[in-house]
């Protein structure tokens, strides 16, 4: 028994290395030499998990070899075009000025049905209004729409939009984040000044986010 949890805490952290080198990715967004790699990653550390009759030592050469060939794979990736589109594959047009290209769909085996349900996840309900829709390399869709059905922004209609930056947690369940004070160029004193205003102790913040506009929005706990 402790010789297996061992062997499941060694694995784990191993895994967890080696995903950080093979680089930060969501699962849908893999490309497909990236989810063979993770796949054949679990496989090989499952097996001694299962089996402690099998040396440890076979499995982490094994996921070393793998982590390597995917580290070399984006290296190459991103030096050469031509290695890229053999391995990773190209995007592909699909819809262009309101128009469906049946053969591109027929050559990705993507259904007609498969494609208005990923254009509604984009808010899309009408092809016509589509000027581009893009399969990506990851197999997701992105949409352009026509000009006239796109939301107006603040630069179309001459408004003048302040810059306030992206909200960083500065408090969370209780504790102040001060490696995040310099993001919005702040200190200790006037998170508490803020808490202060807000007629909050301390250890009653659940999250306190701050704009570089200094704009605050405090989330307090239950208790």
């Amino acid at each position: 028994m402790i010789i297996t949890l061992i062997r499941v805490t060694i694995l784990y952290c191993v895994v967890m290395v080696a995903m950080r080198l093979m680089g930060k990715r969501q699962v849908g967004e893999l490309q497909p030499t990236e989810l063979v790699i993770t796949i054949l990653l679990s496989e090989l550390v499952a097996i001694p998990i299962q089996d402690n009759s099998i040396p440890m030592a076979t499995s982490l050469l094994s996921a070393a070899v793998l982590v390597a060939f995917e580290i070399l794979n984006s290296v190459f990736a991103v030096r050469s075009n031509r290695y890229r589109t053999l391995t990773q594959g190209h995007t592909i047009v699909v819809i262009r000025d309101g128009t469906l290209d049946l053969r591109q769909l027929r050559n990705l085996r993507i259904s007609v049905d498969d494609l208005m349900e990923a254009l509604r996840q984009k808010d899309v309900f009408d092809i016509s209004e589509v000027q581009y829709a893009i399969v990506e390399t990851t197999g997701k869709i992105s949409v352009l729409p026509k000009p006239e059905a796109r939301q107006p922004t603040g630069k179309d209609m001459n408004l003048p939009i302040p810059d306030t930056g992206l909200p960083f947690v500065m408090v969370y369940d209780g504790e102040m984040i001060p490696e995040n004070f310099p993001e919005v160029r702040t200190d200790e004193a006037a998170i508490r000044a803020i808490l202060r205003r807000q007629k909050t102790e301390l250890p009653q913040v659940m999250l306190l986010t701050v704009n570089k506009a200094g704009e605050a929005n405090l989330i307090r706990k239950d208790v």
